[in-house]
């Protein structure tokens, strides 16, 4: 039997597949939404707005949760390999 080196720094891939999964169904949801908030004509600018503002917003604020949690990762790691 091989001895499998156990590394806490080992790539889960399984958890980016599920966060690739999540950004594309919320981002179809969020431009179909964008889509009908933009047919109901509240603004009066023939571009439309929410088709693009609804999923930039998204990508946004997740990349901002994604780095956050990374940092914190990276902080306990730090903490426990001291």
């Amino acid at each position: 039997m091989k001895n499998i080196p156990t590394n806490s720094n080992k790539i889960v891939w399984s958890k980016f597949a599920g966060l690739a999964s999540q950004w594309a169904v919320a981002i179809f949801i969020l431009l179909f939404f964008g889509k009908y908030i933009d047919g109901l004509h509240l603004i009066k600018v023939k571009t439309p707005i929410f088709i693009w503002l609804f999923p930039f917003i998204f990508i946004i604020f997740s990349l901002i949760r994604i780095i956050k949690e990374t940092n914190t990762a990276t902080k306990n790691s730090d903490n426990h390999n001291s």
